[in-house]
């Protein structure tokens, strides 16, 4: 039965569309149409030296749940080290970004409440080539689109993935 803020489903753990954005493999869990518009779940393989840049939601929430590897995090200022079953919170409005620093892939599950905004903004951010590195003019138009701001790195963050 379907009701109008998701629909009941369980998705296996290999399973869900593969995308990539930003030098991370994405395995796409819940679409927000699947979650009412509530939740977009997406699972994260990140390569080592792979960067997040810290940037701002101005409309989502988003949690990290990592599995496996580990993290550097950004997060409003201050750098820590997230290892697995750690869990990271990054509300709206706050400074974030992540890091691969290890010498393994980090897998991660990642939350973003409300999800319809960033399912859109991730369809395009996704579309974009993934071979190569990213023309980080282009992401910063995708990402001025949907509200969320790219911020000047910290050194600790001026690598490239």
């Amino acid at each position: 039965m379907e009701h109008p803020k998701g629909k009941p489903m369980v998705v296996p753990a290999n399973e869900g569309r593969k995308m990539f954005a930003l030098g991370n493999e994405v395995r796409l869990k819940l679409s927000s149409s699947e979650t009412g518009g509530d939740l977009y779940v997406f699972e994260v393989l990140t390569p080592p030296g792979v960067v997040v840049p810290p940037h701002v939601h101005r409309h989502e929430d988003e949690l990290i749940q990592v599995i496996e590897g580990e993290y550097e995090i950004f997060l409003d200022g201050r750098t820590d080290i997230a290892g697995p079953d750690a869990v990271v919170n990054f509300p709206r409005y706050f400074p974030h970004g992540f890091a691969n620093i290890g010498k393994k892939p980090t897998r991660a599950v990642f939350t973003v409440v409300p999800g319809a905004n960033f399912e859109k903004f991730f369809e395009e951010l996704c579309a974009l080539p993934a071979d190569g590195p990213p023309d980080m003019a282009r992401v910063k138009e995708i990402f001025n689109r949907y509200d969320i701001e790219i911020l000047e790195a910290p050194s600790e963050y001026a690598k490239t993935g």
